[in-house]
């Protein structure tokens, strides 16, 4: 009999054009839950990605399996969260990322396969300001030096990036506009063979995040000369921010968990919640703060204002990118 009701009801809520996962939020989850990573293996988001997975199992009773999904800067992957069904057992590893492949597409004239309006936030969990770093016997023994230095080669010192309009391509063009500073840009396939470029000194500079760059400059195998934020960073007390020099520019690198968009709001709020406990949770804070970088959580409503915010900042700068670009053609 309570078969039959269920079935019923459920039928009635199609009728009625009501997605029938409404019905079973209450439950929600009942079975494993799958976290798309975007990027690959063993970068930032990995690493930070699997510290919330390891944790939110914890409140929300299920496994939580990173599957990771690289492509096109992110895109591949949160395309298939995009159109994965809003039942709250696919979600995706947000970032700033996301707003930057999209900003890209849009100001090359091309219609991207999602925007931002196709998921819902449900909260980050780190805000992470870049980091400018050179190699350790770098002649750069402040910020000032490489300023002034770069102001008298335009275009001649180079910088790597884990790959056009990345999230390590992106805070330079920041940062030079606002010093109006002009550098060679040599992009890579990833993260880690950008740092490794720097460590070789084969590239003058890059900007890196916290979790992958702290390790080395401890182990006396890169410097950094400024936090590219609007406050030093916790770990790094000594480093002054670009904005102590007078250089109005921020970029964070944020990480976060985004769901499909028509998600239930019942669905949504226990991530919200399961969220909000794991960025609280000493044993998440243990494995993201102890490499260096810092816990920063926004529920989704800040989230999601934090995105339109940046989404200016970032489709200001890619426009002139692509202007440049066509004029030197």
């Amino acid at each position: 009999m309570k078969r039959m009701l269920r079935i019923t009801l459920i039928c009635i809520m199609i009728v009625l054009g009501i997605t029938p996962v409404l019905f079973a939020a209450g439950d929600y989850p009942t079975k494993p839950i799958t976290l798309v990573n975007p990027m690959a293996p063993g970068g930032t988001l990995d690493v930070q990605a699997r510290a919330f997975a390891a944790v939110a199992e914890k409140y929300l009773g299920q496994p939580v399996t990173v599957v990771n999904k690289a492509g096109a800067t992110g895109m591949v992957g949160g395309t298939s969260v995009a159109q994965a069904a809003p039942d709250g057992y696919t979600l995706l590893v947000g970032s700033v990322n996301i707003t930057n492949a999209v900003e890209w597409e849009i100001a090359n004239g091309r219609k991207p396969p999602f925007t931002r309006k196709d998921f819902t936030s449900i909260g980050s969990f780190t805000m992470s300001p870049t980091l400018l770093i050179v190699p350790v016997d770098s002649p750069y023994k402040t910020l000032a030096d490489f300023v002034n230095d770069a102001k008298t080669k335009p275009g001649q010192m180079a910088f790597c990036s884990g790959g056009l309009y990345g999230m390590s391509h992106l805070p330079i063009e920041i940062f030079s506009k606002a010093a109006g500073l002009k550098f060679r840009h040599v992009p890579f396939t990833g993260g880690g063979p950008c740092l490794a470029s720097v460590v070789g000194k084969h590239v003058d500079f890059a900007a890196q995040y916290p979790p992958t760059t702290l390790p080395l400059v401890k182990g006396n195998k890169l410097k950094v000369l400024a936090v590219v934020g609007g406050k030093r960073l916790k770990s790094v007390p000594d480093i002054p921010t670009v904005k102590e020099l007078g250089i109005d520019a921020e970029y964070y690198g944020w990480v976060g968990i985004m769901a499909p968009k028509n998600t239930p709001a019942p669905i949504v709020e226990k991530l919200r919640e399961v969220t909000k406990k794991v960025a609280q949770d000493q044993a998440f804070i243990d494995m993201i703060e102890k490499p260096g970088d810092e816990v920063s959580y926004l529920d989704g409503e800040e989230l999601a204002k934090w995105m339109d915010k940046e989404s200016k900042i970032i489709a200001a700068t890619e426009v002139e990118l692509v202007k440049e670009a066509a004029q030197k053609k």
